[in-house]
């Protein structure tokens, strides 16, 4: 037995902590524990004869192991059968890239107001057809804005629920057509989720999520909202505000708003707003140490996560590894990333299964692997972040950007640990 290379002690004030990313676990330990475990780590054999109690609560948390090697072999290996299911077809589609609104910051501005054809539609069903292993389909509609071509969604999943297939949908929607027709039809088309973006309060959002015409958005999406919820509450909403310096101050007066309505199946999502080609500055970006104390502040104040100060206890890598995940566009053009879409040089292949690009295929499947590389491999968050976002790590292997793809925990780990272990101590 051998302590863990993933160990991480710390202390902070009269605390003292124990942190081991393979089981994702927090321990408080007592002061001569702290320190005898510092001083035992080449021997940790010998803690089960004087304290088989501890020796065991600490194999238990995999603080103590037979062999780091081994644990992350476990992992490499159910990310390796998550690559090659083939019993699960993960499909983002994009029926149309025409969009009602002109967000400053949105690509679908450079780009023609497409829409799927009758025709594309039967080849994607045959695409799916030709997938004979998969048993579980699961659709996400993406845009443009996808209730531009509502008809489109209904037609596709028409057929999609007589593929004899375990089937769901989501959708990624400005929220703006949201009517309470369309609202009552979500249900029918098997759509259990729907993702909105509300980039702060009225005044906020308006200024950057408006129609082409210029006229604002907030209360016809806000009221949209409202309008599902009474309609069909087991959806889920999950409202996204991508956070930058000039609107950080209206977070938490949104989240409180929504706060205040008491939905069911409701919840709101942090994302900072990120360069993704990372070629120039924008003035506007949050530095990852004011991402930092922004959560911070979030979770000490107000007891909210939104798993940045604490790693996901599950392990989940990103679908674009898995070669059964496609996004299609409405020509029938594929891709691996929703970054991606609209942009020709990073169209993989098309729907009738030729590929076009395979360098860049194969990029995505195993290219800026976690698990080859000495940075990642040497890292102590390595079994809980898996290496990070792999569209920013191809991005930096391949197209020689600069993009950093690791948590914030990372360059805070006593900090975050801390305020994680105090928060629930003081909410027992």
């Amino acid at each position: 037995m051998k302590w863990s290379k993933y160990n991480y002690m710390f202390q902070s004030g009269d605390k003292y902590f124990l942190y081991n990313s393979l089981s994702n676990s927090l321990a408080e330990l007592e002061n001569h524990e702290f320190y005898m475990l510092k001083s035992k780590k080449d021997s940790i054999s010998d803690l089960n004869s004087s304290n088989s109690e501890l020796f065991n609560s600490l194999r238990q948390m995999k603080a103590i192991v037979e062999n780091d090697k081994d644990e992350i072999n476990k992992i490499k290996y159910i990310n390796s059968l998550r690559r090659v299911n083939n019993r699960r077809l993960i499909l983002t589609i994009n029926p149309t890239l025409a969009c009602n609104f002109k967000c400053s910051y949105c690509f679908e501005k450079q780009h023609p107001s497409i829409f799927m054809s009758d025709s594309i539609e039967e080849k994607i069903i045959n695409f799916i057809k030709r997938n004979k292993e998969a048993e579980a389909l699961d659709i996400t509609w993406f845009g443009g804005e996808p209730l531009l071509a509502f008809d489109r969604i209904e037609s596709l999943t028409n057929k999609f629920q007589s593929l004899n297939l375990k089937y769901k949908a989501h959708i990624i929607t400005n929220g703006y057509l949201l009517t309470s027709d369309v609202c009552s039809r979500l249900d029918n088309l098997s759509i259990s989720s729907v993702q909105i973006t509300i980039d702060g309060l009225e005044s906020t959002h308006n200024s950057r999520r408006y129609l082409k015409s210029g006229a604002p958005t907030f209360s016809k999406i806000v009221d949209n909202i409202d309008t599902l919820k009474q309609i069909n509450p087991a959806i889920e909403v999950t409202v996204r505000v991508n956070i930058d310096r000039n609107n950080k101050d209206d977070f938490i007066k949104l989240y409180k708003m929504f706060n205040s309505k008491q939905y069911k199946n409701f919840s709101i999502s942090l994302a900072f707003v990120q360069n993704l080609s990372g070629d120039v500055r924008c003035e506007n970006i949050m530095e990852r140490t004011e991402q930092s104390d922004f959560v911070m502040n979030l979770y000490q104040s107000y007891g909210l996560d939104f798993s940045f100060i604490y790693p996901r206890h599950e392990r989940y890598e990103c679908a674009i590894r898995n070669k059964n995940s496609l996004v299609i566009g409405p020509e029938g053009e594929l891709y691996k990333c929703w970054n991606d879409v609209g942009d020709v040089t990073k169209i993989v292949g098309n729907i009738d299964g030729a590929i076009a690009n395979q360098d860049l295929l194969l990029r995505y499947l195993v290219g800026a692997d976690p698990f080859e590389d000495p940075k990642c491999k040497s890292c102590i968050l390595l079994p809980v972040c898996g290496g990070g976002c792999p569209y920013l790590r191809i991005k930096n292997e391949f197209e020689d950007k600069d993009v950093n793809s690791c948590p914030l925990i990372k360059d805070n780990l006593n900090e975050f640990l801390f305020a994680r272990a105090l928060f629930k101590t003081l909410s027992k």
